[in-house]
């Protein structure tokens, strides 16, 4: 299968530049190389949580987007698309499924300790609720100048599963500014941003991965975005060190994984992740300096607005992504676990070549049998300074 240019040459950055196609006897040293290039990332990642702690202070670069999504109405060049919702706007009717609609109120029946409704000016995008089966995004389709990098700032919340382990998690996405965001692409451990065959199975249809995709950050509670299974980045010549094997367990809970550029079935190869263990033999451990998850197991019954931000704020992480614009482009993530450190590095990599001139980006979430409740808040995007 031959893939796009771009997610071809962005994969022999990724491995040095060699050929993997070579003879039969080719194949350990392919697995080496795999290793080699997801454990340099690891290496990064453990460096910067062994290091001082914060990352230096930069100058903020000009404002390109910012939408605290706090009130009854967000910016509308958002769409909102199955179970997303504002909790800044009054309740209502719940959204249907798999659809597009304007970001609006949140279901009558909530279920979790979610933060109440009809709260402008404290409110929050919430992507899902706790109940099952839910799958949640918000889509910025309007073109965003990227020919100075990008930095990207936000808040997230997992918390308040009712099931005996939370998931699935929340991924944050930038595509292709040429063409159309209206959609996200496949749910469960493809969060939304990569394509899957559901359950891996071997004659299942493909659900094809977000349009355009360039870069996908997995913020991945329950840990399936890290792995290939159920034929996440099919076509990719260099693969997860989890294997294509759908796994249960996930393969890579609490753990925060790059995928790159992907159209349709084809792409979206794994760049990075902080899994401690780049060999093929799992376990594969997270080297977060924190849980991406928060200890927040209920909501008091009529607790107001105001209360309910005292409540979460313990339980946020704030995230910070960043892709500079040089001829090497380079990409990094940075998270602020509530934990008195401030911002730590968690990942550095190369980020796929070229960037486009715009992008566009999406959040997205979603539950299945197990649970979350996933929430954004105080997105803003910047020129990047480190250029």
């Amino acid at each position: 299968m031959r893939l796009p240019g771009r997610i071809r040459d962005h994969m022999a950055v990724v491995s040095g530049g060699e050929n993997s196609r070579g003879g039969t006897g080719d194949m350990g040293n392919r697995t080496l190389r795999v290793a080699a290039a997801i454990a340099a990332a690891a290496a990064t990642t453990a460096a910067a949580s062994a290091g001082a702690g914060s990352v230096t202070h930069r100058e903020p670069g000009e404002v390109l987007v910012g939408e605290p999504f706090t009130g009854a109405r967000a910016d509308p060049r958002f769409v909102g698309y199955g179970s997303a919702c504002l909790t800044g706007a009054p309740r209502g009717a719940a959204p249907a499924e798999a659809t597009n609609h304007p970001l609006e109120g949140c279901r009558r029946d909530p279920a979790g300790p979610v933060p109440p409704g009809d709260a402008a000016t404290h409110g929050y995008l919430q992507l899902t609720d706790a109940h099952v089966e839910e799958t949640g995004a918000a889509l910025f389709d309007s073109p965003i100048p990227a020919r100075e990098g990008l930095e990207v700032t936000f808040e997230q919340w997992q918390y308040g599963n009712t099931t005996r382990s939370p998931a699935d998690g929340i991924s944050f996405f930038l595509t292709d500014g040429a063409a159309r965001l209206t959609t996200p692409g496949a749910f469960g451990g493809s969060l939304g941003y990569a394509q899957k065959v559901p359950d891996g199975s071997t004659d299942g249809r493909f659900v094809p991965g977000v349009n355009g995709g360039y870069l996908g950050i997995g913020l991945d509670v329950l840990g399936d975005y890290f792995g290939d299974g159920e034929r996440r980045g099919n076509g990719c010549e260099r693969r997860s060190p989890a294997g294509t094997e759908f796994r249960r367990p996930a393969p890579g809970p609490n753990v925060v994984s790059a995928r790159g550029p992907g159209t349709g079935n084809d792409g979206y190869c794994l760049l990075a992740a902080t899994a401690g263990n780049a060999t093929t033999a799992g376990l594969w451990p997270s080297t977060l300096p924190g849980r991406l998850h928060g200890d927040l197991e209920r909501m008091p019954s009529g607790a107001s607005p105001q209360r309910a931000e005292e409540l979460l704020e313990p339980v946020k992480r704030t995230v910070r992504v960043a892709v500079t614009s040089s001829q090497e482009p380079m990409a990094t993530v940075d998270i602020d676990f509530q934990d008195g450190r401030g911002f730590q590095r968690v990942l550095r990599f190369r980020a796929p070549d070229p960037v486009p001139d715009t992008v566009r980006l999406g959040f997205a979430a979603s539950t299945g049998p197990l649970t979350d409740v996933q929430l954004i808040r105080h997105l803003t995007v910047r020129t990047n300074p480190a250029n």
